[in-house]
C-alpha cells in the first residue's frame, strides 16, 4: 500500500502552518504512526524555489518530496500506478480528486487523516489459540470427555 499525502493541503487546510517547523512536526508524526508497517508513505510539497526534485527520508518507509508542482506529481503517480486502488490519497484538493477519479485510489480527507494520526495504533493481534492449555482447561476437558 502506498500513501500519497498532499502535504501543504493537509497543513494549510487544517491551519497547522506551512513553515519548516510545521512540516518537520507533521513528518515526524506521520513517520511515527506508520513505523514498522508494511506501507510506503510519501508526503509531497510544492517547492517553487528549486526546479529539481528534492527527496528527504524521514524513516525506513516514509519520506518527503519537494518539487515545483506537487499536484501534477500526485496525479501522475496515481495515473502511472499499476495498482491505483492500493493508493491512499490524502487530499481535499478538488482538482486532484477529479483528475484521478477514474483510477479510483482510496481518497482520505485531510481531517480524517489527522484524526488517524492522533488515534492510538491498533493493538497487535492476539494469538487465537494459546500454545498450551491451562490447567483449568485440561481439567474441563477431562470432565467433558469422562476421564475423571
Amino acid at each position: 500500500m502506498h500513501w500519497l499525502i498532499d502535504g501543504y493541503n493537509v497543513l494549510i487546510g487544517n491551519e497547522l502552518g506551512w513553515d519548516e517547523t510545521s512540516r518537520s512536526r507533521f513528518g515526524a508524526r506521520v513517520a511515527a504512526r506508520f513505523a514498522g508497517k508494511q506501507v510506503e508513505i510519501t508526503i509531497v510539497y510544492d517547492s517553487r524555489q528549486s526546479p529539481i526534485i528534492q527527496r528527504r527520508p524521514l524513516s525506513r518507509n516514509c519520506g518527503e518530496i519537494y518539487l515545483d508542482d506537487a499536484d501534477r506529481y500526485l496525479i501522475e503517480t496515481v495515473e502511472r500506478s499499476d495498482h491505483p486502488r492500493a493508493i491512499r490519497l490524502v487530499t481535499d484538493d478538488r482538482e486532484i480528486i477529479d483528475a484521478v477519479r477514474s483510477r479510483r485510489p482510496r481518497r482520505i480527507a485531510t481531517a480524517d487523516f489527522l484524526a488517524l494520526l492522533q488515534a492510538p495504533p491498533a493493538p497487535e493481534r492476539e494469538e487465537e489459540k494459546p500454545e498450551r492449555d491451562t490447567p483449568a482447561e485440561i481439567e474441563r476437558y477431562l470432565r467433558i470427555f469422562g476421564e475423571r
